[in-house]
């Protein structure tokens, strides 16, 4: 019977994959390239950490696109409510928040990582910091620690690299040019959740950079989604936009530069915006005048004014203003860099892992978390799905060495 394992990547799908194995009498070694564990999942936090989605199953599963099937499977063994007990006896409560997130009471991951390192700590895991691997040597693992080389006999190995975002965590994608050598199908590394680049005015630009447009609708092909996003310097990111950003992307990788169309006032329709700027007297700016008349926004209305400029015109129509009041088109040029997003769509294929998600050329060599070839939204899906799958990693070794 298998009884060390050694976890390559201290993010969450590798931390619980320690937990259940190391209450099960293995010998657990976490082993991760950079100072301390969890760098990632401590930033992802920085705003509140969202670490699940309390809404119904079925709608919580189609979150997960191509992979629905394989991911009601992993979830259904530890589902968002399993997670938040899970929380609660690591002495962090969690509230479901009014758009149905799910956060610990304190909105902060740091308390929850420290209980979770303080818990793999008692059961004896070993921690092995500022180890890079390498790959494998004589079918052993090979790390690079303190300008040295290191080789580790390994019984049992899961993989748990994360994707390629955020690089500066340690998670860089470097593991896949190791696995390729090894003929293991890996799907090209993609921005996900991510933004996109907007061709501005410099004026807007500088004038509306960081600041975000709230309140809004976005259209893109049959999906409408209601919600928010921020201009940057660059373009547009935020919330909205990342629910959407998987198939902008891959529309842009076929097509190039996609549209969507922005409802600047979704709560009223087109005629009542039309009636109140044809009642309103025009010899007030335009700032004013569209601010008086509908309460637009600041950045609302510069976007209107980016219309106004391009057109090279000095006034609109009260029709035009409110056709693009209400259906305002945004060119959308490129997803931004892979190392800006929150996370990244491809990795290692399902076609070169087993049921058991353990590499088929690779054998007792398993994959968790953000690193397989899979995607979802913010809003508790990512990190759900990244712990979810280390559970069901740990819990697959557990049943098949039972079995032997």
């Amino acid at each position: 019977m298998l009884k060390t394992v050694n976890i390559i990547g201290g993010g969450p799908a590798g931390l619980m994959a320690a937990s259940i194995l190391s209450q099960n009498s293995y010998q657990v070694t976490i082993f991760d390239r950079k100072p301390s564990l969890g760098r990632k999942f401590l930033l992802a936090g920085r705003g509140g950490l969202n670490i699940t989605h309390s809404e119904k199953k079925e709608d919580f599963f189609e979150k997960y696109g191509k992979n629905s099937q394989i991911f009601k499977q992993i979830i259904n063994e530890f589902s968002p409510q399993d997670l938040r007990n899970w929380c609660e006896k690591l002495g962090e409560k969690t509230f479901v928040g009014s758009s149905g997130r799910v956060f610990p009471e304190s909105f902060k991951a740091s308390p929850l990582l420290r209980a979770w390192l303080s818990q793999l700590k008692r059961q004896k895991v070993i921690f092995k910091t500022k180890h890079d691997w390498l790959g494998w040597k004589d079918d052993k693992l090979l790390f690079k620690s303190d300008n040295q080389d290191i080789l580790v006999n390994s019984d049992l190995t899961i993989l748990s690299l994360g994707g390629a975002s955020w690089p500066h965590l340690g998670s860089d994608g470097s593991w896949v040019n190791i696995l390729e050598k090894y003929n293991i199908e890996v799907s090209k590394l993609q921005p996900s959740n991510c933004g996109f680049f907007v061709n501005w005015s410099k004026i807007f630009a500088n004038r509306f950079a960081g600041k975000p447009l709230k309140s809004i609708k976005i259209k893109y092909k049959e999906k409408i989604i209601r919600g928010e996003f921020v201009i940057t310097k660059d373009g547009i990111e935020g919330g909205a936009i990342y629910t959407l950003s998987s198939l902008i992307r891959e529309s842009i990788n076929i097509d190039g530069e996609q549209k969507i169309t922005v409802d600047l006032k979704p709560d009223i329709n087109i005629n009542e915006i039309n009636r109140r700027l044809s009642n309103t007297k025009s010899n007030l700016s335009m700032t004013n005048y569209l601010r008086k008349t509908i309460k637009l926004s600041d950045v609302a209305i510069g976007l209107i004014m980016e219309v106004k400029h391009k057109k090279k015109s000095r006034k609109l129509n009260s029709e035009n203003l409110a056709y693009h009041i209400k259906n305002f088109e945004l060119s959308l040029q490129k997803p931004f860099s892979i190392k800006k997003c929150i996370s990244t769509a491809g990795g290692v294929s399902f076609n070169s892992i087993d049921k058991n998600f353990m590499l088929i050329k690779k054998s007792n060599v398993y994959v968790a978390g953000e690193m397989i070839d899979w995607e979802a939204p913010t809003g508790g899906y990512l990190l759900q799905a990244c712990i979810a799958s280390g559970f069901f990693i740990a819990n697959n070794i557990l049943k098949k060495n039972t079995e032997k």
